[in-house]
């Protein structure tokens, strides 16, 4: 019976491992902790296996074998609830999970654990093997178990004090996932020969993870489904009749000249290629196709004002990703109400972005009229200081403006851990600023 248990529980593990690792709408550190999850589930259920093919084995070398095994199982079991307090720790919304007094206190007792499960090794006081390669509880067997029933209640009062701050599915996983070992863990000790606890930590373990994997999977559509709507409101936004309008007035003025009539429409069609075509993409595009785009638009802009609008590139890092419109946002924003809204019409947009060791960044700067005082609650967080003040002619677009700032704020942080920062530099200028992390791919290498 022990052995089906073991057998049973390697194959649920072994699905488990299998569904993390493939489980591409989870989120990045959820899916990471379950693949580390169900590899240490693996690892402390086929120590069991073997420590129970091991024993009964005549011989030095199979009293080790067997000795290796339970110790193996031992600190495989103990090492998953330590997991398991990280794990719900940054469930519940800590970012410096590792550094919070309840992972301290379970750190603490999973020390004490493993300090008494190397000094067994050494002792028939907790448990031994004989000379006949059987295993046998010590007197102070119960000592042994004291650590791990403690973390458990640590995690049972995290959970009851993060409840609200946890999904239903969640709360349910994690008091499955809690108490089903934990009953089983004290069936086993008042009545040992069943591995009872083998197979009520793998049911636990896999439905913990099947609750979650919901939860996450849920969550997964509902931001795709946030994101699509969010890019269709922003095509919208971008594509107005009046640009529309203009860019087919400067291209009539030249009909005269095929050659500038070809040139322009040429860029109007780029900028109406790249803003279309990226509703297509259900990821970040690449930030060279970005920057076209933004380059294509801001030709026509300087076709209409002329001497008015000077554009400067400074482009020395493009092979990254990002958000669609992200940048064009920024450019229309920059050009609309900060240009043209100044006391004279007139000024110079800069694109630059860059690469420092740990982020991509993407500055839109310009020396126009600056975010004003009044108005920097409504801002993304991370607004800077302002110079200037606006009329109230265009109040509305200056609102559409402040929105599509937000929602550019939840695009970099949904869809790349982006972030947004607005302020000045000390030319009076103001700077909207991008910062998208450098990430790691699977394989350890950093990305190029």
């Amino acid at each position: 019976m022990n052995l089906i248990i073991s057998v049973a529980g390697l194959v649920l593990c072994m699905l488990g491992l299998v569904q993390a690792w493939a489980g591409r709408q989870m989120e990045e550190n959820t899916r990471r902790y379950f693949i580390a999850f169900f590899t240490i589930l693996t690892a402390y259920v086929g120590s069991n296996l073997m420590g129970q093919l091991a024993e009964g084995y005549q011989g030095a070398g199979w009293v080790f074998a067997t000795q290796l095994f339970i110790f193996l199982e031992s600190a495989f079991s103990s090492l998953l609830m330590l997991l398991l307090s990280g794990f719900l720790l940054y469930s519940g919304g800590e970012k410096d999970w590792k550094n919070t007094r309840m992972f301290g206190c379970s750190m603490a007792l999973w020390t004490i654990y493993m300090v008494l499960l190397i000094y067994t090794q050494f002792s028939e006081t907790i448990y031994y093997i004989d000379a006949g390669n059987v295993y046998h509880r010590g007197p102070w067997y119960p000592v042994l178990l004291v650590p791990p029933v403690l973390i458990m209640a640590v995690n049972l009062m995290g959970l009851f004090r993060r409840r609200r701050k946890l999904s239903a599915r969640q709360r349910l996983a994690f008091m499955v996932y809690l108490l089903l070992p934990m009953a089983c863990m004290l069936i086993q000790m008042l009545f040992y020969g069943l591995f009872v606890i083998v197979l009520g930590t793998c049911i636990a373990a896999f439905f913990m993870f099947t609750y979650i994997l919901m939860d996450q999977t849920e969550r997964f559509y509902r931001q795709e489904a946030e994101i699509a709507k969010m890019k269709v409101d922003i095509l919208m936004a971008q594509i107005k009749p009046h640009f529309i309008y203009n860019s087919l007035v400067a291209i009539r003025s030249y009909l005269d000249e095929p050659d500038k009539a070809e040139e322009i429409l040429d860029h109007f069609a780029g900028f109406l290629r790249g803003s279309i075509d990226v509703l297509e993409e259900t990821d970040c595009i690449r930030a060279g196709r970005e920057f076209e785009t933004v380059e294509n638009y801001l030709y026509m802009e300087k076709e209409r004002f002329g001497d008015d609008l000077t554009v400067v590139y400074e482009i020395e890092d493009s092979d990254f990703d990002l958000p669609a419109f992200s940048v064009q946002t920024l450019v229309e924003n920059a050009v609309r109400h900060g240009i043209r809204e100044s006391g004279t019409g007139r000024g110079t947009v800069r694109i630059r972005s860059y690469r420092t060791d740990t982020e991509h960044v993407v500055e839109v700067l310009d020396d126009g009229a600056g975010f004003p005082e009044d108005r920097k609650s409504r801002l993304p967080d991370g607004a800077g200081q302002s110079v200037k003040s606006w009329d109230e002619a265009g109040e509305r677009d200056r609102h559409r403006a402040h929105i599509g700032l937000s929602n550019l704020k939840k695009r970099l942080s949904l869809m790349c851990g982006g972030w947004l920062e607005i302020g000045d530099t000390q030319e009076k200028e103001t700077v909207v600023r991008i910062k998208i992390p450098i990430k790691s791919d699977r394989s350890g290498l950093t990305e190029r």
